[in-house]
């Protein structure tokens, strides 16, 4: 529900207008990225992602020049899960890896690898409102126990993958938690607010819905 700008509330007689020019970007914050499952245990999902623009005075018209921007942030990739196997006079364990940031402004930061057995690999931070993070790649210990790998985080028109399972012994091994959601391009604070929406060049296709409600 958290918006990167809010309208705010108007006096009745408001001509209320939102003009996004062609240099401009109204974006959520992008999710960060689930940590890895810490030992034979299971990884933890993506963060969600935040939203755009938040309307609260009804009528509002909002207008994108070709070239701007309004989107939501997008998902962190989910954990993956970790690993054990138990054979005669042996103990191998394996972690998870970090998930990567979902693209946004901010961007979303890479998930924590775990540190039990042999290590995860940290998820990677977005590049920037576009680009995505990449999870860490999976590990494993002595090719006995498999660490899952990270999910990608998530982007315009790709969402956040899930982290991969831990593989260990006699079928054990955790679960790769899924990525988190994606934030909404617009939201307003009730259904009865009216929002018109002038997207000449189809700006918002991909970066988050637009019926959305609530607004914090």
């Amino acid at each position: 529900d958290h918006c990167a700008l809010r309208t705010g509330s108007w006096d009745g007689s408001t001509t209320l207008q939102v003009d996004v020019g062609g240099s401009g970007r109204i974006q959520g914050a992008g999710g960060f990225g689930g940590n890895g499952a810490n030992g034979d245990t299971d990884g933890n999902p993506g963060g969600q992602g935040t939203s755009g623009l938040g309307v609260e005075y009804s009528p509002t018209q909002v207008n994108i020049a070709s070239g701007g921007i309004i989107s939501g942030g997008f998902g962190g990739g989910g954990g993956g899960g970790g690993a054990h196997d138990h054979d005669y006079k042996s103990e191998r364990t394996a972690s998870g890896s970090g998930g990567g940031g979902g693209a946004g402004l901010p961007v979303g930061q890479g998930g924590t690898a775990g540190t039990s057995g042999t290590n995860g690999e940290n998820g990677n931070a977005a590049t920037n409102g576009e680009l995505a993070g990449e999870g860490g790649e999976g590990r494993n210990n002595d090719n006995q126990a498999y660490g899952g790998r990270g999910g990608d985080g998530g982007s315009p028109n790709e969402a956040a993958d899930a982290g991969a399972d831990g593989q260990g012994g006699e079928g054990s091994g955790g679960e790769g938690k899924q990525g988190g959601g994606d934030g909404a391009a617009i939201r307003r604070t009730n259904g009865s607010i009216q929002v018109n929406i002038s997207d000449p060049t189809n700006a918002l296709n991909g970066r988050g819905v637009t019926n959305a409600t609530t607004v914090q």
